[in-house]
């Protein structure tokens, strides 16, 4: 089975009176959690039959994961060469009109987007001409179009737990506090070898379709953020894969936490 095949499989076989039991976000406090990822870290959740089909599906590519960062603006030349790329995006990119392409793939990874205990997705979250959709999310997904798959409480995350995707099983996925990179596990998840972010700027303010006065929804813990995108990258690097960022003047490179490598390097683009 191919990536492309993917498309809305999850909708085939969710399981509507057991999921709705699945809504497990940590409101408040430190929630105690036995177990580990090898037993779901003791959830009660079943992965979604497409996670399993799309395991290494991807073996060996590389996939470029695109934050809606001002920084990404900058690129936009170079990006129009990269239509024969693996593209994703996340969040509100659709907003960003200048964006040159339809993503393989379009993600959330917050519960903002979502309405109705995940029966609608907010018109803003969309991306109409993705090839697929996926919701990371505490409970089942089922707005139409989308994929569901399994989040760990926010109590699990990849700088304490370790980045998911990198073995036999995929357990729900801990949060990396910033949706490309919480989606990257998934990526990994489908075999790709390189994983590069675009557009992640790690700031409170800017957005592509608004550099100067576009902002997060809600003030971000930044100093978490990046040792998460630190602790990925090791565990990438400890598979024979590489995580690195293209962002111009992003913090996760600024402050070491992945490599940099300037966009036109990966492509071999001469301008």
């Amino acid at each position: 089975m191919t990536v492309k095949e993917l498309s809305y499989i999850a909708n085939q076989d969710r399981k509507d009176d057991e999921a709705r039991g699945f809504a497990w976000r940590v409101f408040s406090g430190k929630v105690e959690l036995s177990g580990t990822a090898e037993n779901n870290w003791g959830l009660p959740i079943e992965i979604p039959n497409w996670i399993t089909q799309c395991h290494n599906v991807a073996l060996g590519k590389r996939v470029f994961i695109c934050g809606t960062g001002p920084s990404i603006v900058s690129q936009l030349e170079t990006l129009k060469t990269m239509k024969n790329e693996d593209i994703w995006t996340v969040n509100r990119m659709v907003r960003w009109r200048e964006f040159p392409f339809h993503p393989m793939c379009h993600a959330i990874a917050e519960p903002g987007p979502l309405l109705s205990w995940g029966d609608i997705m907010r018109n803003e979250y969309e991306f109409p001409g993705a090839l697929n959709k996926v919701a990371v999310s505490w409970w089942s997904v089922s707005a139409p179009g989308w994929l569901w798959c399994p989040k760990a409480p926010d109590d699990i995350q990849i700088r304490w737990q370790g980045m998911q995707g990198l073995d036999e099983k995929l357990a729900p996925l801990p949060t990396g506090w910033a949706s490309p990179l919480t989606i990257s596990q998934l990526a990994a998840w489908m075999g790709y070898k390189e994983i590069y972010f675009l557009g992640c700027d790690t700031t409170q303010t800017g957005q592509a379709w608004d550099a100067t006065y576009g902002r997060t929804a809600k003030e971000r813990n930044i100093r978490s953020i990046l040792e998460c995108f630190e602790r990925a990258g090791r565990d990438m690097k400890r598979t024979g894969r590489l995580m690195a960022d293209c962002s111009t003047g992003g913090r996760i490179n600024k402050e070491g936490c992945l490599e940099y490598i300037p966009l036109e390097v990966v492509l071999d683009y001469k301008g």
